[in-house]
């Protein structure tokens, strides 16, 4: 009779731990989109700064242009993400 006991208690370990891995992998997989989407967010921004101190410093009016339409590009992308 021990050893039934000691059985059972072995499978309702294993049970609770591939439960336990099912549970992990599930709240991997939720965590996994926010990471992406700051890491875009973050790389917006930081073409966001170089495209402003790119038209502040360029004399050049069509690439100012250029500049400006980039810009507005990523504030919209920024825009969408938030």
């Amino acid at each position: 009779m021990a050893r039934g006991w000691e059985s059972k208690s072995v499978e309702e370990q294993m049970e609770n731990s591939r439960r336990d891995k099912k549970s992990s992998a599930a709240a991997a997989a939720r965590h996994a989109k926010p990471v992406h989407h700051s890491r875009q967010y973050e790389n917006l921004v930081l073409a966001r700064a170089r495209l402003v101190k790119d038209i502040e410093t360029t004399d050049n009016p069509r690439y100012r242009q250029f500049l400006e339409t980039s810009l507005a590009a990523i504030d919209k992308q920024i825009a969408e993400i938030d």
